[in-house]
């Protein structure tokens, strides 16, 4: 232990008096005016990262040499490696007032102000460098990347995608500046420049997956679709999978809408509500026992949810089970009792049971609810009316029948039916005239509605 201190000791002490005759060397060079022999040797330190000694040689310079901007822009380079940013950049600027040309001098610069998070001035510095040389790649990069993380989206990509054009071999490049682009919604030039940085870093994921959601957002849903299985589900948010998910769906690409709300769904639970437009897009298509799969998992997160419960019923009515469609309707209105498409419905879904007094009880129910705001709800009045005056018809009961009628053609006035069963009641309770008129009122709403021609034809006789 004590040789290898002693070898330490010795190893130290001859680099301290090697260094000490490479100064002097250098002062000597000073003395005798041959600046360029002392600035080499500082130059020479501060590559082998001995800063300490090249300042002190480069101190002397600037004293005896201070015209020379390669001895400030020399210094501020020790001073940067340094880490100490205030007198790099006060070199700088000093060596830039003795060479106000010089571009690569701007960009150190640049980077010091930079490091000293002085970010406004560091751009102008880079506009400034790229003012003196537009090809300048280095500028373009840094003052792109500079903006980037500054959330100035537009500028940074305006800036990398100039440095991409120059220098394609940055990775950095391609992914902020298609982020950025992305970012301001402009999905179609982030798709390019995602294809443009895989072409020199394939299966890079996350500018696949820039791609991917690039290629979602300006609708080429083909090609975006053949890259669900190419990305990592890891590499999505529950929120991503969603938003990617809504624009499949609008654009009427429902198939793989379900995949990637699933996928939502799988990664985030909290976006359970999906299940629903899950399963309103399998209800559209026709596929309901699917649909009725994701109401039902709609309902179990959310219980409360009375228009699953209603839509699940109209899946039921399509396949034709009535009672779990009733089932589905009566639950809805435990949870909200004056939820009109839930008693429009129900009404509906007795009169397909053949249950007319249930279905009456409801139809009375609505028109209550609805009392004194019937023109705002002329939809529902009217085919409640029109229940009654068909049940009142059936039942021979033509006074009750023209009356309740007479209200449905006052809330719809083009529904050829009700005025086709009017024309029948007037017809059943003698009234020709009337009967008449009102089958010539089908007829001009539906002119080959058949029941009309016919019920004509007999008032003829």
């Amino acid at each position: 232990m004590k040789s290898i201190t002693l070898i330490s000791i010795f190893i130290i002490a001859a680099s301290l008096t090697f260094a000490q005759q490479k100064y002097n060397e250098a002062s000597n060079y000073i003395q005798n005016k041959q600046y360029d022999k002392a600035l080499a040797i500082a130059q020479d330190y501060l590559k082998h990262d001995s800063s300490d000694i090249a300042i002190k040689i480069l101190v002397d310079l600037t004293t005896n040499d201070a015209n020379n901007p390669r001895v400030y822009e020399t210094l501020g380079d020790a001073y940067y490696k340094m880490g100490v940013m205030e007198l790099s950049i006060s070199d700088y600027e000093k060596a830039e007032s003795l060479d106000s040309l010089n571009a690569p001098l701007k960009f150190k610069t640049a980077k010091a102000l930079e490091k000293q998070q002085s970010y406004t001035d560091a751009a102008n510095k880079y506009l400034q460098v790229l003012a003196l040389d537009s090809t300048y790649a280095p500028a373009y990069y840094s003052l792109g990347t500079l903006l980037y993380y500054a959330k100035q989206y537009p500028n940074a990509s305006y800036y990398l995608t100039k440095y991409i054009k120059l220098d394609p071999k940055k990775y950095d490049a391609y992914f902020f500046a298609a982020r950025s682009l992305f970012l301001m919604s402009n999905f179609a030039n982030a798709a390019e420049v995602s294809q443009e940085g895989l072409k020199v870093f394939p299966n890079d994921v996350k500018l696949e997956k820039l791609e991917e959601m690039s290629l979602t957002f300006s609708n080429k849903f083909s090609e975006a679709a053949a890259m669900i299985n190419i990305v990592p589900d890891s590499m999505f948010t529950g929120n991503e999978y969603s938003q990617m998910g809504q624009q499949f769906k609008y654009g009427h690409q429902d198939s793989v809408a379900i995949i990637l709300m699933g996928k939502a769904i799988a990664k985030d639970p909290s976006l359970a509500e999906l299940n629903q437009e899950i399963a309103n897009m399998y209800l559209s298509s026709g596929k309901y026992d699917s649909a009725i799969v994701y109401y039902n998992k709609r309902i179990l997160s959310d219980t409360s949810s009375v228009s699953s419960y209603v839509n699940k019923s109209l899946c039921y009515l399509q396949l034709q089970n009535f009672d779990s469609a009733k089932v589905a309707l009566q639950k809805a209105l435990v949870i909200k009792d004056d939820y009109k498409p839930a008693l429009i419905w129900l009404a509906r879904t007795d009169q397909y049971m053949k249950n007319n007094d249930d279905a009456a009880d409801v139809y009375n129910k609505i028109l209550k609810l609805d009392e004194g705001k019937e023109d705002s709800n002329k939809v529902e009045v009217s085919e409640a009316y029109g229940f009654f005056g068909y049940t009142n018809l059936v039942k021979k009961k033509y006074k009750e029948a023209i009356e309740s009628l007479k209200s449905a053609i006052n809330y719809s006035p083009d529904n050829a039916q009700y005025h086709l069963w009017l024309a029948q009641a007037y017809a059943f309770a003698g009234n020709k005239v009337e009967a008449a008129k009102e089958y010539k009122q089908v007829l001009s709403i539906d002119p080959n509605n058949a029941d009309a021609k016919r019920g004509l034809k007999l008032l003829s006789l």
